[in-house]
């Protein structure tokens, strides 16, 4: 087994000396014993079993499965603790923002960045609910710690919010299946990791809590069909929660106003969207009409998506100091918004040193990591901004923690160090308190391509399974 260090992250899974943390003893052991030869064909038997799920499913097409590193990313129950604190307090404080946003009490987002967001429209009116976000994905990278007396363990910064369509759940518990049946069964029974079981039941709970019906709501897990590379997730959301699974084209509003899902007759109280806003409300008229009249629940209500901004995430630590009269406990990474003139005057003056990005883009769209890019290249992403500024804002470039790929050849193991991040998912799941909140025990992390840091799938990342340890749940 051979590590190959080539990124200034620091690695964790191995020592700086090259040495593996013994954390990861059990893991790198039992890989030790399978050996390449027997990893290979572990790698054939889960894909043969995602791909017969995928078929079982009646998705004979395609190849839904997703790219994934199957060597597991293992948390220590103390780092957990304190990761889950933090973003647990910043949903709070996201759906305190949002509700003072709908009673047009809010104070802390400027109304410059509100009215300059692609996901918020001033003439549609809010209505977000009780519990405006029910579920909201964080994605959050780690640093060595520099603070006195923390050498050696990490902080967390939170790079962005994502609660519109995170790929998350689903594909957390399939990659959970795997690492524990097929690529390392021993290690997962030595290690204490926190169980995933029972959690995607747990998500349809607090979904079918924004209806008045609770329990007894008619959720619907919305899809855009067969073409997403997200449909296989969509048919296990669907399975797992007990809702129903339609395309926009097979809803329509009945002579009394609610909303009808066509091949079952099914009157549909909750809408969980994985298809575009614009199609879905293009492809169903009168959708908007009826989620204000509350005849239906739409979860990521019309505006409520603006938490997504990537503009009015910069003020997520103040809204938990004004809001919830509290301390961040976790920070964003540092953030520019050019949409302020002196941070645009800065940007542009160090445009290729930063990351760049557009406040509504998502999966690595419409982002630019200066140092890895050519110039011409930086020069073409500084005309586009320069046509309309204020749609972005730029991050300093942080050489976060690495995780590892597997590789095999011949006779030997290659681990290679690649940028790695955590999407942790957060639901609120009472039906009126959004003070309410709790943590999935576990993490869809996800490794970038070789000296890349963009980790997202569409952009050539991978995804791995993550271990929280502190014993099951």
């Amino acid at each position: 087994m051979r590590f190959e260090r080539e990124l200034p992250g620091t690695n964790e899974v191995f020592l700086p000396d090259g040495t593996p943390r013994r954390i990861y003893d059990p893991v790198l052991d039992e890989l030790r014993r399978t050996g390449p030869e027997r990893w290979e064909e572990k790698l054939r038997r889960a894909h043969g079993l995602l791909l017969e799920e995928q078929h079982a499913f009646g998705i004979p097409k395609g190849d839904k499965t997703h790219p994934t590193d199957w060597i597991p990313r293992i948390v220590p129950a103390s780092d957990w603790e304190r990761l889950v604190r933090g973003l647990e307090q910043r949903l709070r404080a996201i759906n305190q923002f949002l509700r003072r946003l709908e009673a047009g009490k809010e104070e802390v987002v400027p109304r410059e960045v509100l009215e300059s967001s692609i996901l918020y429209d001033v003439g549609t009116p809010n209505r977000f609910g009780e519990v405006p976000v029910r579920q909201i994905a964080f994605d959050v990278v780690a640093v060595e710690s520099r603070r006195a007396g923390e050498t050696g363990g990490w902080e967390y910064l939170v790079i962005e919010e994502n609660a519109k369509m995170p790929v998350g759940l689903a594909a957390m518990t399939r990659r959970r299946k795997m690492s524990r049946e097929v690529f390392f069964p021993e290690s997962y029974a030595e290690l204490p990791a926190q169980s995933l079981d029972g959690w995607l039941g747990r998500l349809g709970e607090a979904l079918r809590a924004s209806s008045p019906k609770g329990a007894d709501a008619t959720l619907a897990v919305v899809t855009s069909g067969p073409e997403d590379q997200f449909y296989l997730d969509h048919h296990i959301y669907a399975r797992e929660m007990d809702a129903v699974l339609a395309e926009p084209k097979e809803l329509r509003l009945d002579g009394e106003g609610y909303l009808v899902h066509e091949p079952t007759g099914s009157r549909i109280d909750v809408i969980y969207e994985r298809v575009d806003e614009d199609r879905l409300y293009a492809e169903v008229p009168g959708l908007l009409e009826c989620h204000l009249e509350a005849k239906v629940h739409v979860l990521f209500a019309p505006n409520s998506e603006v938490v997504d901004d990537k503009g009015v995430g910069v003020f997520v630590p103040e809204m938990v100091r004004t809001y919830l009269a509290e301390e961040p406990l976790i920070q964003n990474a540092r953030t520019w918004s050019l949409a302020v003139e002196e941070d645009r005057r800065y940007v542009m003056d160090h445009f290729g040193e930063l990351v760049v990005k557009s406040r509504g883009g998502y999966g690595g769209k419409e982002v630019m990591i200066g140092p890895e890019e050519t110039q011409e290249s930086i020069e073409r992403f500084r005309k586009m901004v320069e046509k309309n500024p204020a749609e972005y804002i730029a991050q300093e470039t942080i050489d976060f923690s690495t995780h590892v790929l597997c590789e095999t050849g011949g006779v030997d193991f290659l681990l290679r160090d690649s940028y790695a991040d955590y999407r942790m998912l957060v639901l609120a799941p009472d039906p009126e308190d959004p003070d309410v909140v709790e943590t999935v025990p576990g993490s869809l992390s996800r490794v970038a391509a070789p000296g890349k840091h963009v980790v997202n799938i569409s952009s050539g990342g991978k995804m791995k399974d993550t271990w929280v340890l502190g014993g099951r749940s």
